[in-house]
């Protein structure tokens, strides 16, 4: 969301890239944050509508923003998958298409991005397991 603009300069310059946004429908980040230090207390991490959740009803009209809609109005192809057996298919697509293309993976909220250094830590605190313990 934060870059959004430069899929028009990957249409207007013809840059062949190939972007994948593995699609939470939270601002991901945060929420890792959240469910680690903060007890899952949740400060408006969700994107999309309340009364409709897309990690809840597993509707694909209740996903939001639609990237792939987003792509496409600026002149980038792209696609979205919802099952881990699409993967492979989807990237020989995405890889076969000229020019730039995106590819809007639907993934659980659930998951962390590992490994992550905690703030205010250096990379003795590293976090690289999924139960919130620390290695070294």
């Amino acid at each position: 969301m934060m870059n959004c603009q430069e899929l028009a300069t990957a249409y207007i310059e013809q840059l062949d890239i190939k972007m994948m946004i593995l699609n939470n429908q939270h601002l991901g980040m945060v929420v890792q944050w959240e469910d680690r230090f903060y007890k899952a207390n949740r400060a408006h991490t969700y994107l999309g509508r309340r009364e409709a959740e897309y990690h809840l009803t597993g509707l694909p009209g209740d996903i939001y923003p639609d990237f792939v809609m987003m792509a496409k109005s600026c002149g980038v192809p792209g696609s979205r998958i919802f099952k881990p057996e699409d993967l492979r298919a989807a990237i020989r697509t995405m890889l076969d298409t000229p020019g730039p293309y995106l590819l809007d993976v639907m993934v659980p909220h659930i998951e962390h991005v590992l490994p992550m250094i905690p703030g205010g830590g250096s990379f003795k605190d590293i976090i690289t397991t999924g139960d919130g313990s620390q290695t070294y």
